[in-house]
């Protein structure tokens, strides 16, 4: 049996999957309950079309290093091209979502600790810690180019 140690691109994209929920809960959270312009920010459609499409993509990002891990398990040793995929789409996802939260939390979404009682900023951390994910275990570029050898073949693409 192989262990998650063995399949590096998943372990990575499922990182980055935890990372785009933990900011996507953060956000809506903060959503609900932050009220700006006559009502909760929740209420205005650009944040309900944006929380809906990020919690679709959390949802194929989810699937697909599922689908690459699943592969592997049933005895295919290099799973591409999903896992590739999924190590691109799960890390540059979160990167995406730490951004949203930031814009969401305004002033708090940078901010390392909240006032004198040394509580954590939000969201901070995601925005910080995303951007490794992107890089780690073969950088984002790298994965683009294991999808596109799996399009064009090796002889195109080297």
């Amino acid at each position: 049996m192989q262990t998650t140690r063995d399949r590096p691109a998943q372990r990575i994209a499922a990182a980055g999957v935890g990372m785009a929920q933990g900011a996507f809960d953060h956000t809506a959270a903060h959503l609900a309950t932050r009220h700006a312009f006559g009502g909760p920010l929740a209420s205005k459609q650009h944040w309900q079309f944006l929380m809906a499409e990020r919690a679709t993509e959390i949802e194929v990002a989810r699937d697909l290093y599922l689908k690459a891990a699943l592969r592997m398990d049933s005895g295919v040793p290099f799973p591409e091209p999903e896992a590739a995929m999924a190590k691109h789409y799960g890390t540059r996802l979160a990167g995406d979502l730490a951004r949203d939260a930031v814009q969401a939390f305004g002033g708090f979404g940078f901010t390392t600790q909240r006032g004198a009682d040394d509580e954590p900023g939000p969201v901070e951390a995601y925005y910080r810690d995303s951007k490794i994910g992107e890089i780690y275990e073969g950088a984002n570029e790298v994965q683009k180019w294991v999808i596109a050898r799996q399009i064009f073949g090796r002889d195109i693409t080297g």
